[in-house]
């Protein structure tokens, strides 16, 4: 997965720019850029794969349609993006009635020294999953963004409109809400 960096928004620049004066082939390097993207993370949140391509491919149609309203004060393209995937997500789950939360096969947790990703590895796939069923929409986010992304807490305030020590004290209670709520259910089957 290719990571966000400062160097990847000053490549999308110029693509912007040759986008806004109607070159298509801007258009659609700047859509294959980002579209996979897109999918993961509008996929780890819905757990559909029809539901994930047709919000990813309505967030990049959006995106490259109304590139008019996209300033680049301060705010990288792909977080812009990001934001019109997130609220996608939740205009899809206010249609839908039901919020259908964040599955987890298949997701893969990055190896680390870290303890408390050590021991979410460890855990059985289905007591994770009901797990972060039990969190709140922002500290999903969060993670999905942290660790399934693989973005850095500086790529994830901006996307998520936080500042970082807002992500890092998100992150920090959705994985103490999730070590209890495991712990609980452990206690409880025994």
């Amino acid at each position: 997965m290719r990571v966000f960096s400062r160097a990847a928004a000053e490549d999308d620049r110029p693509l912007i720019e040759r986008v806004r004066r109607g070159d298509q082939d801007a258009a659609k390097e700047l859509y294959e850029r980002y579209f996979d993207r897109i999918y993961n993370y509008v996929y780890a949140r819905l757990g559909r794969a029809e539901d994930a391509e047709d919000l990813a491919i309505d967030t990049m149609t959006r995106s490259l349609t109304r590139l008019d309203l996209f300033q680049d004060q301060g705010v990288a393209f792909s977080s812009w993006v990001y934001r019109i995937a997130h609220n996608a997500t939740i205009d899809h789950y206010r249609k839908q009635a039901k919020a259908s939360l964040v599955p987890l096969e298949g997701a893969i947790l990055p190896q680390s020294a870290d303890p408390s990703e050590i021991a979410l590895d460890r855990i059985e796939s289905e007591d994770l999953r009901a797990a972060v069923r039990e969190l709140t929409e922002e500290q999903q986010q969060v993670l999905i963004l942290r660790f399934f992304q693989d973005l850095s807490a500086a790529q994830a305030a901006e996307i998520m409109g936080k500042s970082i020590g807002a992500v890092q004290a998100l992150q920090h209670r959705a994985l103490g809400s999730l070590e209890r709520t495991l712990i609980s259910r452990k206690l409880n089957e025994h």
